[in-house]
């Protein structure tokens, strides 16, 4: 491996091999010193793990360059933006890793994913993932309840959740954070609109699709994507998103 930060190639391997201990803590097989203490002791044995993790964000920083100088060289009016992932919502590791401001070096737009809909479906069940694996020594609805108070979220309770997905008000506290942080690359937030979820839980709603994007327009949005795909839409629930921007 040629990357100079990966001076110890073998740590590299074992650390990954290490990694098995998430298969362990699934398995409901408790470490003696508790789920957290050790996976941390993994990471601080092993830093190799989080260069690969920022290897593998650095190789993707370097596409999203090298495709924003090609367009621009082709075209150079033309906007040129990213998708950001759904579990920029959900994981702080993964939020930790977009900084909005180096975006702004290669981006137009950002289309940050803010399925308020669907999103309650989705965090409900990664707190259920890591509430067996790193956040082991805790209750999900203490993981849930830690979540929201390193993202600044005010939503319901985990046993609600899912049926009741994410609120208006969780999309305009986004969009504000993401244009806070973002030093002039304009925030487009994407918007789900009947995106499936399970049967039991929440369904998009007119409603819901208005209050979006009058939350996303009241943060100061620029502009807002309806996601993620036309055949999947309600005609009624399209037609709340042009009332919502008519109004």
């Amino acid at each position: 491996m040629s990357d100079a930060r990966f001076s110890r190639p073998m740590f590299t391997v074992r650390g990954i091999r290490e990694l098995c201990v998430v298969q362990q803590s699934r398995a409901g097989s408790r470490p003696a010193d508790g789920f957290f203490v050790s996976y941390w002791r993994l990471l601080v044995e092993y830093p190799e793990i989080l260069t690969w993790e920022k290897l593998w964000n650095d190789g993707q920083k370097r596409a999203y360059e090298n495709i924003y100088r090609t367009a621009k060289s082709i075209r150079p009016y033309i906007q040129v933006g990213w998708h950001i992932w759904h579990n920029n919502s959900f994981s702080p590791f993964y939020r930790a890793e977009q900084d909005y401001t180096d975006f702004r070096k290669y981006s137009d737009f950002l289309k940050v994913v803010m399925y308020n809909n669907c999103g309650g479906p989705r965090l409900a069940s990664y707190v259920k993932s890591v509430s067996r694996t790193m956040f082991a020594d805790f209750s999900p609805d203490e993981v849930l309840a830690m979540m929201y108070k390193i993202q600044n979220y005010k939503e319901a309770d985990l046993q609600q959740l899912q049926h009741r997905g994410l609120s208006a008000n969780y999309l305009e506290r986004e969009t504000r954070w993401a244009l806070a942080g973002s030093d002039g690359v304009k925030i487009w937030p994407g918007i789900d609109i009947d995106i499936p979820t399970g049967s039991d839980e929440k369904k998009t709603e007119p409603d819901d699709v208005r209050e979006s994007v009058r939350a996303a327009f009241r943060a100061g949005a620029q502009g807002l994507v309806l996601w993620r795909k036309y055949s999947e839409m309600r005609l009624a629930n399209l037609r709340a998103a042009g009332e919502a921007v008519r109004a």
